[in-house]
C-alpha cells in the first residue's frame, strides 16, 4: 500500500479512489495515515486532519449520552482506523468511519465540516470567511424596528404552523446575527393601570411566557411577578436615596440589566402603562466594533479588565444584597475570542479589580467605551409611549432613558433566562436541522453554531439540486 491509502466507496476495496466521493459536493476524497490514528478528509472548500481518537470520542451513533463503559475520559485503549466511505449526497452526506474493533459510525459530513476548524488540522486555507470575534451589530440610522401585532403572537394555538412560524420569527429576530436584537408588539389590549402595577398577572409576562414558556423567578417576588419603574415613588426619600436614576428625571445611562447578577437574563420585555419618556437602544456588538476599530489595545484591555457590580435593594424584607465580579465582555466558554454577551452597568459599577499596573490603561478602556455608546450615531431614540411594548436581547442591546415626558409614569418589565431561550432556539433549529441529521449529533453541537450549521446543511441541498 501507499504510505496514505485513498478510500474507496467500498471498505474492502482501498487500492482505488472512490468515484462517489470525487462528485460529491460536500467530501472529494479522505485517506487515512500509514499509523491509522489520523484521517485526512478534503471538503469542497478546505482539507482537514482529524485525531482518530476524537473521531471515536464524538461518535454519537450511539445516543448523545455515554454509558460507564463508553465516557472517553475512562478509554485507555487507543483506537484505529480501518476505513472510511463517504455515503448519500447533499445535506444527508455521511463520512461512514470502520473502526479497528469492526464497528463503523456514520458522521454526518456537515456536522464535521462544522467543527473541523476547531478540532482539526487545516491543511490549506478555507475559503470560507472566518467569524468575526464581534457579531454584526447596528448603528442607530441603520436600524428600523421590526414589529409584530399582539394578535400574532396570542392569537395562534400553540404548535399550529402559524405559531411556530411566528416563533421562528421572534427567536431569529431576537438571536440571529445581523438581527436587529428588538421587536415592538402592536395592537395591544388596554390594561388596567392598577392590577399592572400589582406586578402579577402582568401582559408582559403572559407574552413572554407564550413565546418562551417560563420567565425568570426572583427570589423576592412571587412566581412571574414582574418589575416595577414607577415615578409615584420619586418623593420618598428612602427610594431615592436606593436608586436615584430610576424614578426622577435624570438620565438612565445605557445598561444591561441583571449586570449585577451572577447569571444576567437573557431577554427583557419592558411594557409602558403610564406617562412618557425618551429612551434609547445601544447595539453593543457596534460599540464594540467601533472601539476594536479605533484602539485595538483598548478593546482587548476592556475585554479582560474585571471589575465589580453591587446593588443592594431595601425594598425587598429582608433587603436583597447582590454582587458579581467580571468584565465588560464576556466571552464564549473556552474561546477567549468569541464574544458571548456584554455585562454594562455604568450605575452599579463599583470599581475596577485590575491589578495596580494595568489600572490607568483599563480605565481609558471603560471611558472610552462609554463615550462610544453615548454618540448620536450609536445610540437610537424612541418615544415611550403607554401601551408601547418592546422585547430585546439583553446579551447584546443596552438600553437607557434620556429623559420622563410626563408624569405619573409607569412601566413594568420582565425578563426570560439564558437556558429557556437556548432550549427555545435549539427545539426552533431542530426543527429543520433534523430532517438531515440524527438528534444526538444535534444535541452535543455548540447552541451558538447551529444556525452555522443550518446555512451548511442549506448550501449543501442546494449543490445537490444544481447538479
Amino acid at each position: 500500500m501507499p504510505p496514505d491509502t485513498l478510500l474507496s466507496t467500498k471498505i474492502e476495496d482501498t487500492s482505488s479512489t472512490s468515484s462517489k466521493s470525487d462528485c460529491n459536493p460536500l467530501i472529494t476524497k479522505c485517506f487515512v495515515s500509514p499509523s491509522k490514528d489520523t484521517l485526512t478528509v478534503s471538503f469542497n472548500d478546505t482539507t482537514v486532519v482529524f485525531h482518530a481518537q476524537w473521531l471515536h470520542d464524538a461518535r454519537c451513533d450511539i445516543g448523545s449520552e455515554r454509558r460507564s463503559a463508553d465516557v472517553f475520559c475512562q478509554q485507555l485503549k487507543v483506537v484505529s482506523i480501518q476505513g472510511a466511505v463517504v455515503s448519500g449526497s447533499g445535506g444527508k452526506t455521511t463520512l461512514d468511519v470502520t473502526w479497528n474493533s469492526g464497528a463503523t459510525t456514520p458522521f454526518p459530513a456537515v456536522w464535521l465540516r462544522l467543527l473541523a476548524p476547531h478540532v482539526g488540522k487545516t491543511l490549506q486555507p478555507t475559503v470560507l470567511e472566518k467569524e468575526p470575534n464581534i457579531p454584526k451589530g447596528w448603528l442607530a440610522s441603520e436600524l428600523v424596528i421590526p414589529e409584530i401585532s399582539y394578535q400574532t403572537i396570542a392569537g395562534k394555538a400553540q404548535n399550529s404552523e402559524e405559531y411556530l412560524a411566528m416563533k421562528a420569527w421572534v427567536l431569529d429576530t431576537l438571536l440571529l446575527d445581523g438581527s436587529p436584537g428588538i421587536f415592538k408588539i402592536t395592537d395591544l389590549p388596554e390594561v388596567d393601570p392598577y392590577q399592572e402595577g400589582t406586578q402579577v398577572g402582568n401582559l408582559v409576562t403572559d407574552v413572554l411566557k407564550h413565546l418562551f414558556g417560563a420567565v425568570f423567578q426572583h427570589s423576592m417576588r412571587p412566581a412571574d411577578a414582574t418589575f416595577k419603574i414607577a415615578s409615584y415613588y420619586q418623593d420618598s426619600a428612602k427610594r431615592i436615596t436606593e436608586l436615584p436614576n430610576y424614578d426622577t428625571n435624570e438620565v438612565l445611562l445605557p445598561h444591561t440589566d441583571h449586570s449585577h447578577y451572577d447569571n444576567p437574563v437573557r431577554v427583557q420585555g419592558l411594557h409602558a402603562i403610564q406617562g412618557h419618556s425618551e429612551n434609547t437602544f445601544i447595539d453593543a456588538w457596534a460599540a464594540l466594533a467601533t472601539l476594536r476599530d479605533e484602539d485595538l489595545d483598548l478593546y482587548n484591555v476592556f475585554c479582560t479588565s474585571p471589575y465589580i457590580l453591587g446593588r443592594v435593594a431595601q425594598f425587598y424584607n429582608p433587603p436583597l444584597y447582590q454582587t458579581t465580579v467580571d468584565c465588560g465582555v464576556r466571552m464564549m466558554p473556552g474561546y477567549p475570542d468569541q464574544v458571548k454577551c456584554i455585562r454594562w452597568h455604568p450605575h452599579l459599577a463599583g470599581y475596577l479589580l485590575t491589578p495596580y499596573e494595568n489600572y490607568e490603561k483599563a480605565r481609558r478602556a471603560h471611558l472610552k467605551f462609554q463615550e462610544i455608546v453615548r454618540r448620536d450615531s450609536h445610540q437610537l431614540q424612541i418615544k415611550f409611549n403607554p401601551g408601547d411594548m418592546y422585547v430585546w436581547d439583553n446579551f447584546r442591546l443596552l438600553h437607557g432613558r434620556e429623559k420622563v415626558l410626563s408624569t405619573p409614569r409607569m412601566a413594568v418589565g420582565q425578563t426570560v433566562i439564558e437556558q429557556v431561550v437556548n432550549d427555545n432556539y435549539r427545539v426552533k433549529q431542530m426543527v429543520y436541522l433534523s430532517q438531515f441529521i440524527g438528534e444526538h449529533w444535534l444535541v452535543q453541537t455548540p447552541t451558538w453554531y447551529l444556525d452555522k450549521l443550518v446555512k451548511l446543511v442549506k448550501g449543501a441541498v442546494g449543490s445537490e439540486g444544481s447538479k
